[in-house]
């Protein structure tokens, strides 16, 4: 018999925003990746599912690309240049990452320290894009993971309450991966033959949860900061954290830190919290840095 947890998951999961992030086409690109016999193959095939993770891709019945089987044409938008642009486009086709990705498509093992070697292609300086390319490279040992499951996460898991914010890193994946482990043994799944709609159902219903979770601490937020019990809805779904946010400045001030300029710094930042920055952060990012300044936060 299943548990609680397990059947609460599956019925949060039908509430996944299967719109903006359709299913049926990204199980279809994960055989895209799976199946990519050539550099190029694979470099777009990669380049789908970052747009997919962007959430720019969408069910169109006139779009130029179609689902095995053609069951679904789809449109593939553009992602966010920090994503994919030309420069990464072309290290994805090269040989050289292609012979790497094949390795990974291979592995039987959880091995987060692919996320560094990644790095030797000059590629991301993030965690949050590496893993996903990493998922659609090998699904099966590679959860997908971003804020929201996180969120989702450090409220089923006491023990992960001690990271800080929402932030993905290294060490927030690695905590990640026996709690999902943990998870599947629990809905009698074995990660290696279970099929990938079912983990794909846990994984949804772990979003729903997390995004309902932040909607609600938001809302909390903002009625505790007005005393109004009544708060507008558009603002129960705001971010927990959003540009204005400590989180984000600390974390932008440490990327500055580490040696990134302050434009990158800043967009950096902005992409592991899955925020949408106004222009102006990032064509007048030394204004923001002088503010943090006289905040006491650089």
């Amino acid at each position: 018999m299943l548990s609680i947890l397990i059947r609460s998951l599956r019925e949060l999961a039908l509430e996944f925003d299967d719109g903006r992030y359709p299913s049926d086409v990204y199980f279809h690109l994960l055989g895209m990746v799976r199946d990519a016999s050539t550099a190029e193959a694979m470099g777009g095939a990669l380049a789908q599912m970052l747009a997919w993770k962007d959430g720019k891709v969408r069910r169109d019945q006139s779009g130029p690309h179609v689902t095995t089987g053609g069951a679904t044409r789809y449109l593939v938008g553009m992602p966010k240049p920090n994503t994919h642009s030309a420069r990464h486009a072309a290290i994805l086709s090269s040989d050289a990452f292609f012979a790497w990705a094949a390795g990974v498509r291979k592995i039987e093992h959880f091995e987060p320290a692919l996320i560094g070697q990644m790095q030797q292609f000059g590629l991301w300086n993030s965690v949050v894009i590496p893993v996903m390319v990493l998922h659609a490279l090998n699904p099966r040992i590679f959860p997908i993971v971003d804020r929201w499951v996180l969120l989702a996460h450090r409220l089923l898991c006491p023990s992960a309450q001690e990271g800080a914010g929402m932030a993905m890193s290294v060490d927030s994946y690695i905590a990640y991966q026996p709690f999902w482990l943990d998870l599947l043994a629990e809905a009698q799944l074995a990660p290696m033959s279970a099929q990938l709609g079912q983990l794909k159902e846990l994984d949804a219903g772990l979003w729903v949860l997390g995004k309902r979770a932040a909607a609600l601490c938001a809302g909390a937020l903002v009625q505790e900061a007005d005393g109004d019990d009544t708060a507008d809805d558009s603002t129960a779904h705001a971010p927990v954290v959003g540009s204005d946010s400590e989180q984000f400045k600390r974390r932008a001030v440490a990327l500055r830190n580490e040696g990134r300029t302050q434009a990158q710094a800043i967009r950096e930042a902005a992409a592991e919290f899955g925020i949408d920055l106004k222009p102006s952060y990032l064509r007048y990012p030394g204004s923001h840095f002088d503010r943090w300044r006289k905040q006491g936060m650089v």
